[in-house]
């Protein structure tokens, strides 16, 4: 993909028409395109930051919109559009793959009324909603 002229259409008819070169000003718009891009691709921040050669730090800058250098941006938008296998024209209309439903808990109420989890079986418990709450910080 190379830099060419373009101009900037904003969703028409639902689809984006804009250039390499205009993404830097819509930054923001694609740090959030890129956030599904990479979740629904199966990676973590980290393994994608390996995959694409870019540190964690600039990624994380990219996500958020907040890269201020437009060479920096565009080499890792370059980067990143390689990995993905993605034009910046289907970057820009990605839709995400389905809205995931937050769940608090899944529980059944069938134990006997004089049940009591053990010890054991509490620090398991306890170990594995820590686990749950590593995952949510790369989401």
């Amino acid at each position: 993909m190379g830099k060419y002229e373009y101009t900037i259409n904003m969703e028409r008819e639902g689809k984006y028409d804009m250039s390499f070169d205009a993404l830097f000003e819509q930054r923001i718009l694609v740090g959030k395109k890129l956030k599904d891009c990479i979740r629904d691709s199966g990676f973590t921040k980290i393994s994608f930051s390996k995959k694409a050669d870019i540190s964690r730090p600039t990624l994380d800058r990219l996500l958020s919109g907040t890269v201020d250098n437009k060479s920096t941006f565009d080499r890792h938008i370059q980067k990143i559009l390689n990995v993905l296998n993605m034009t910046v024209d289907q970057l820009l209309s990605y839709r995400p793959v389905g809205e995931v439903k937050k769940i608090g808990a899944v529980y059944s109420l069938n134990a006997p009324p004089e049940y009591s989890m053990d010890e054991k079986a509490k620090k398991q418990y306890g170990l594995l909603m820590d686990v749950i709450d590593l995952c949510a910080i790369y989401y």
